[in-house]
Parts: C-alpha cells; structure tokens; sequence
C-alpha cells in the first residue's frame, strides 16, 4: 500500500515538477513583501495607567502611585499656583516594596506655575514605568507633588494620548 503511494506522488511531481519550483520560488520572493507589510503594521497594545493616591498626614502634599505601559502627564485644576512635583523609582509603602522593576519615565522632578483654573499639564512622563517585567507594583514609581497648603487642587492621572490636548503649565521662576 505504502509502495503504491509513494509511486503515486513520484509520478504526480515529475508530471507537475515546474509548477512546484514555481511556486517556491515565489514563495520565497514574496517573504520582502511580507517582511514590508508587517513592518508598516502596528502591533501596539493600548496605553494604560494606573494610579493610587496614598494617604498622607501632611497638607500641601499628595502622593500617588503610578504604574503605566506607556507616556503619561499630571493634571492639575481648580487651583493657581506653584506644584513641585518629584519622583521617587524606588520604596517601600507598608512593608511593600514598590519599583523594584521600575524606570524613571521621565525627569526626575519638575516644578510647575499653574496660572488659571483650567487643566494644565504639570508632569509628563515620556515612556512607561516599567523596566522589567514583574508585578504591577514592583514596575510602579511614586509621584510627590508639593503645593502651597491653603490650596486645594485636584490632581488627574492620565495617559499620553489623553493628556495630548491639555496645555502644559509653565516653569516656575528661579530666585
């Protein structure tokens, strides 16, 4: 049975072997345009950020977890003055470590003068929080954001793209 099979396929390729060299060779012409199509492609996974704000006995300060798979900004309404915002890579929070596998997703602190009760943009984070894969804390930073204790902002963490149409507050003057 196996012998007559195998006679069988013989004689189809000799009858059809120019066919099957050119397919292959095709085959094997198409793989640039192929290599073209899924370079011009994007695969890009959605971005996404995620924040916590933590409690702190202080006034005048906030302090937030953030962990993002992507650029993110700091919001800032409903309050006119100056923000210093500071990033921390590396902590501890109630015996958790946070950002073990963590980067800085931008500089490390920024002061900003918020100058009208509209959202303006007071930090931006230019890649994402993770270095390594891990768990979502261990790829967190913390942001501190320090203001003038009889204002009562509201702080917004939010994607790139979502941020993108938000004017970015100005610097603060050096003394």
């Amino acid at each position: 049975m196996f012998t007559r099979i195998k006679n069988t396929v013989k004689t189809k390729f000799k009858k059809h072997k120019h066919w099957f060299i050119a397919a292959l060779v095709l085959d094997i012409l198409s793989i640039p345009a192929a290599a073209q199509i899924v370079d011009r492609v994007s695969f890009s996974v959605p971005e996404k950020v995620a924040s916590v704000r933590l409690d702190v006995d202080q006034a005048g300060m906030q302090r937030f977890v953030v962990a993002s798979n992507g650029p993110f900004a700091v919001i800032s309404e409903n309050a006119v003055g100056e923000f210093n915002v500071k990033l921390v890579s590396k902590g501890n929070i109630k015996g958790h470590p946070i950002g073990e596998n963590a980067q800085l997703p931008g500089a490390l602190g920024n002061c900003a003068l918020v100058t009208g009760q509209s959202p303006q943009k007071i930090y931006e984070a230019v890649r994402k929080t993770a270095k390594q894969s891990g768990e979502v804390l261990s790829q967190a930073v913390i942001i501190e954001i320090n203001y003038d204790p009889q204002l009562s902002p509201e702080f917004k963490i939010m994607t790139g793209q979502n941020a993108g149409g938000i004017q970015a507050a100005g610097g603060c003057a050096v003394a």
